[in-house]
């Protein structure tokens, strides 16, 4: 693995594996050293490059999208607005700003108190297509964190078959989610 982000973290926790007491934050920074590895592989051109009819938007599109799940998260950690979203922002189209917004988001995961993960918050998020509806629905701060990760693993698939129509080819674990490789390792 090369530029892994453990290098962000205090001296002597060099295996992520032992950078948190919750494995679910572990999970998570797991997933955004992923993402990271993923970008140092793409050139700037590779980024921006819209594959249709394929996939309707860049690899830069879909990290932006997964990125403000994150973001929304860490606005606010009682009250999550998945409808904030950064449509059009520099992070679509600079690798760089996606590289910087993943260092920082590892670092400040790697903060977060145990004790705070499993505390309750509202989450709003549309729920239909035909109309603008918003639903509230509680959750938990892990479980939000929990699903941003899957959902980043979900885009990464897609981010792939870009780069592969882009000559580009990803690591063979790349976009693929706990579940699925917990099965392969099992056959």
């Amino acid at each position: 693995m090369k530029n892994s982000l453990t290098s962000l973290l205090p001296t002597g926790q060099g295996q992520t594996s032992q950078t948190h007491s919750s494995q679910a934050i572990v999970g998570c920074i797991e997933t955004l050293n992923q993402g990271y590895e993923f970008l140092e592989t793409l050139s700037a051109e590779d980024y921006i490059y819209l594959a249709q009819p394929h996939v309707s938007s860049s690899i830069g599109e879909h990290f932006r999208h997964w990125l403000d799940l994150f973001h929304a998260i860490k606005l606010d950690s009682s009250r999550i607005d998945y409808n904030v979203r950064r449509r059009g922002h520099q992070v679509e189209r600079d690798i760089d700003v996606a590289k910087q917004e993943i260092r920082d988001l590892v670092t400040w995961l790697f903060a977060l108190p145990s004790g705070e993960l499993h505390q309750p918050v509202t989450v709003e998020t549309e729920v239909m297509l035909s109309q603008t509806q918003v639903e509230e629905v509680s959750s938990t701060f892990v479980r939000e964190l929990t699903f941003a990760a899957l959902h980043a693993t979900h885009h990464f698939a897609m981010a792939k078959v870009v780069a592969s129509i882009r000559g580009v080819e990803a690591d063979s674990r790349f976009g693929v989610a706990p579940t699925t490789a917990t099965y392969q390792r099992a056959q």
